[in-house]
């Protein structure tokens, strides 16, 4: 992603296929509201990211927050999910990272975090579709 597109940067094609499926799927008053918006290029194009984590722990590496999963910003959790993120690992680091321990304790991390922030991606990828799938 370099940038998002302003509403005169947007093809014509593509407010067309918007117009289309928003006059199929959305009621009154936001139908309209969204049409005006098309037609007067009022709008930005912002491309959502979402990145799903396989693992957040690579031997005595571990990772947190957006450099482990990126949820799409409808779900308003990112910033909070990694702030859970950095006390789970402190806490299980608290006692120490010396030899093996480092390594059962980064396990012990992903086992507390991996599933939470799969759920979460998942989550804002749903809503997403939500808005332009049958």
């Amino acid at each position: 992603m370099r940038h998002s597109l302003k509403g005169a940067d947007i093809p014509q094609e593509t407010l067309d296929k918007l117009s289309e499926q928003a006059s199929k799927k959305w009621p009154e008053p936001w139908v309209s509201a969204t049409l005006h918006a098309i037609h007067t290029r009022n709008l930005l194009g912002i491309p959502i990211k979402e990145y799903m984590p396989d693992n957040l722990v690579k031997e005595r590496i571990a990772l947190i927050g957006d450099a482990a999963h990126v949820p799409a910003p409808i779900t308003a959790s990112g910033f909070n999910t990694s702030l859970q993120d950095a006390v789970e690992l402190g806490k299980c680091v608290a006692k120490g990272v010396k030899g093996d321990a480092a390594v059962r304790a980064l396990a012990k991390y992903e086992s507390l975090r991996l599933n939470k922030v799969q759920r979460m991606v998942q989550s804002g990828k749903s809503f997403s579709y939500s808005y332009g799938r049958s």
